[in-house]
């Protein structure tokens, strides 16, 4: 059988990313599609929208076969980080051989270059001394990619082939046995704000409308059929802050050694949050203020999240530890191909799991239902013996 994996966060999930389930679907009868997803916490530093047993749902019914979790570790990570993670996974599940992603060319041998090249300005004197000047990493990348190749440096400025530069490098050095798939990325690109008049709108602008007020339903025909009735509540960056002040306030007795060890926080950025102390700010407020020159808001919130989550540098110095399935289609052939061929333990329900395996995730989703309950006073399930969603296949919105 043959199998596409398919890494998202589907935050929420819209036509774009139907579109390219449905291509997957259309270039490739007969296979199943297998979606990495991050968990409740994201790689833009943020928690999600709503929490991942809905946005499953949403995968699901959109013509995804199964939906594993993308470890928050890894799910909040660098671009790199967040790439590195959820290849190694797809890889050990032993059956994927594709990896389908959205960008802005359809051509992979024009990515791969651009790859390539990538990383050959990452090894330059060039991308060192503008490192030590203190340009952003991911600055300092392109002003270096430009310097070998200004039309791969052009082409890599598009997020969506940033990222899917940083999946073809992660295939290439876990020599993963998967090829890369781009389909052609329509509408507006993935750092648009503004929701056009029609067509296909970015993640970000519809986050955008919806944190400015807008109803989920005066959206819908933005987002993909069934969406917007599973975005019955809403959570936002800020609905953290006082989760993270609590854990700053406690740790800012330690100085700078005590942040530094949580993954990407280095001694500077730990004295610029320190200096920030009694942490009255809210969440994009502070994230704002400790950001500077070579420290994009982005990394910032990222960093911030490390710290509230617990994740440690050592954390992302390997890959996921487990596969834990969130959802499947009823009567779906995956589950039994996965468990059959997958190099790491295969979990449905964390009770039935090594914990030292699951903690990761289960701190992740306790934080994250607090912060549900405290907002809207919906008490979600108890990550600890919650089995994974399983979908009819007669309500997949690509199949009506």
């Amino acid at each position: 059988m043959a199998v596409t994996g398919i890494i998202a966060e589907f935050n929420p999930l819209h036509r774009g990313h139907r579109y390219l389930l449905e291509q997957v679907k259309k270039d490739r009868p007969g296979q199943e599609i297998l979606v990495v997803m991050s968990g409740d916490f994201l790689q833009r530093g943020e928690p999600a929208l709503t929490d991942r047993t809905r946005r499953t749902a949403m995968a699901l019914e959109a013509g995804a076969d199964m939906v594993v979790e993308l470890p928050p570790a890894f799910a909040t990570g660098s671009a790199e980080v967040f790439a590195r993670g959820a290849v190694a996974l797809l890889a050990a599940c032993g059956c994927v051989d594709e990896l389908a992603f959205g960008a802005s060319v359809s051509d992979p041998a024009a990515l791969e270059r651009a790859a390539a090249l990538s990383e050959q300005a990452s090894e330059s004197e060039l991308f060192r001394d503008l490192m030590r000047n203190g340009l952003s990493y991911s600055a300092a990348l392109r002003a270096a990619l430009h310097a070998v190749g200004p039309e791969e440096a052009a082409l890599l400025g598009d997020p969506n082939n940033l990222l899917a530069a940083e999946y073809i490098k992660a295939i290439r050095r876990q020599g993963a046995a998967m090829k890369p798939g781009p389909t052609a990325r329509r509408g507006a690109s993935h750092a648009s704000t503004e929701l056009p008049e029609e067509g296909f709108a970015s993640a970000a602008a519809i986050r955008r409308a919806l944190e400015n007020g807008a109803a989920p339903a005066d959206l819908a025909r933005y987002l993909a059929p069934g969406t917007a009735e599973k975005l019955d509540y809403l959570i936002f960056p800020d609905d953290i802050s006082a989760a993270l002040a609590a854990v700053l306030s406690r740790l800012d007795r330690g100085g700078k050694a005590a942040l530094t060890p949580f993954a990407d926080v280095s001694p500077e950025l730990a004295a610029r949050i320190l200096a920030r102390a009694p942490y009255t700010a809210r969440f994009s407020e502070l994230a704002a203020a400790v950001s500077g020159r070579n420290y994009t808001p982005a990394r910032v919130r990222r960093c911030l999240l490390h710290i509230l989550l617990g994740i440690r540098t050592e954390d992302q110095a390997s890959g996921p530890r487990l596969i834990r399935i969130l959802g499947l289609k009823e009567n779906a052939s995956l589950p039994a191909l996965v468990k059959e061929n997958a190099s790491l333990p295969v979990v449905t329900k964390t009770a039935d799991a090594d914990p030292r395996l699951t903690e990761e995730c289960r701190t992740a989703h306790r934080l994250y239902a607090q912060t549900v309950y405290f907002r809207t006073g919906l008490l979600l399930p108890d990550d600890y013996r919650q089995s994974p969603l399983v979908a009819k296949r007669e309500k997949d919105c690509f199949l009506r």
